[in-house]
């Protein structure tokens, strides 16, 4: 199975204890597929700071590949501060400066490399929802993940990025499975197959095609939720490619369940280390 991971890399960077790691969404599900077996690559502008390196090298060290990211000199990496206190993140603000390498523009040669994925993930913080749809018209499955802001659960952003979606990911509060029904619905109606809500200590809601499932966790104390989402979303899709998930394909409820299980505990083995997967930077940035 290749999966093709399309969006962001940023440096997580920890203010209250100084301390730097690589990930991004699209870096972090990309070296979790790697971790679960697939053949991974991750996608998207590269600057050449010394942050730039720092991504390059996690990728290099879990065999991610990176040879179709664009290399663009003179730019620089994003960086996102969070205060990080007993495990749990708080988000500060994002620092890009005016020569951050930006989201990825895809060319035709691209899109002809994205067809070759079996699966392609993306996720709101890639930036590009204007190319969801040329994305989405490839024969590869299609996951999105839409993260945990509202300005992401729109109707006009909705139109924007569901085209062709296998799946749609989201991490939300609580809820009622009658609540999470009427969540679901207009991404339904956009022909969005599955669509799955990690909903924190309370575990998962899953909709496959209107069918819900709920799946309970398994309580951990973690040491650093950062990539907790991503882990999760690697270890689910990964379970389902093996299990045959096509595109355009309903899958049966043993096969989500299991890759439920599946997410769970790679979500649960990933909070016990810090960073998005466990890589600390030994480059710190001068804010």
């Amino acid at each position: 199975m290749k999966i093709i991971a399309l969006g962001d890399n940023v440096i997580d960077y920890y203010r209250n204890t100084g301390e730097c790691f690589p990930g991004g969404n699209a870096v972090n599900v990309a070296v979790h597929a790697a971790k679960q077996g697939a053949v991974s690559e991750y996608m998207g502008n590269l600057g050449t700071d010394k942050y730039a390196k720092v991504i390059t090298d996690a990728l290099d060290s879990f065999g991610v590949d990176y040879s179709h990211c664009p290399i663009l000199s003179g730019k620089t990496t994003k960086l996102c501060r969070y205060d990080v206190t007993d495990g749990e993140r708080s988000f500060v603000d994002v620092v890009t400066g005016p020569d951050w390498a930006g989201p990825i523009q895809l060319s035709e040669e691209d899109l002809a490399h994205l067809a070759e994925a079996d699966l392609i993930v993306s996720s709101c913080n890639a930036k590009i929802p204007e190319q969801m749809e040329a994305v989405q018209a490839l024969p590869a499955v299609s996951a999105y993940d839409f993260g945990e802001k509202e300005k992401y659960r729109t109707e006009e952003y909705y139109d924007q990025v569901c085209h062709n979606m296998d799946l749609a990911m989201f991490s939300c509060r609580p809820m009622e499975e009658e609540e999470f029904q009427r969540f679901c619905e207009p991404l339904h109606r956009r022909g969005v197959i599955h669509i799955l809500a990690t909903i924190g200590a309370e575990g998962q809601l899953l909709s496959a095609g209107g069918r819900i499932i709920k799946k309970g966790v398994h309580k951990v104390v973690p040491s650093d939720t950062m990539g907790a989402g991503d882990s999760f979303l690697a270890a689910f899709l990964n379970s389902l490619m093996k299990a045959g998930w096509r595109k355009n394909s309903l899958m049966p409820e043993k096969a989500l369940r299991e890759a439920l299980q599946a997410g769970q505990e790679a979500s649960a083995e990933n909070c016990m280390r810090q960073g998005g997967f466990g890589v600390r930077s030994e480059v710190s940035p001068v804010i």
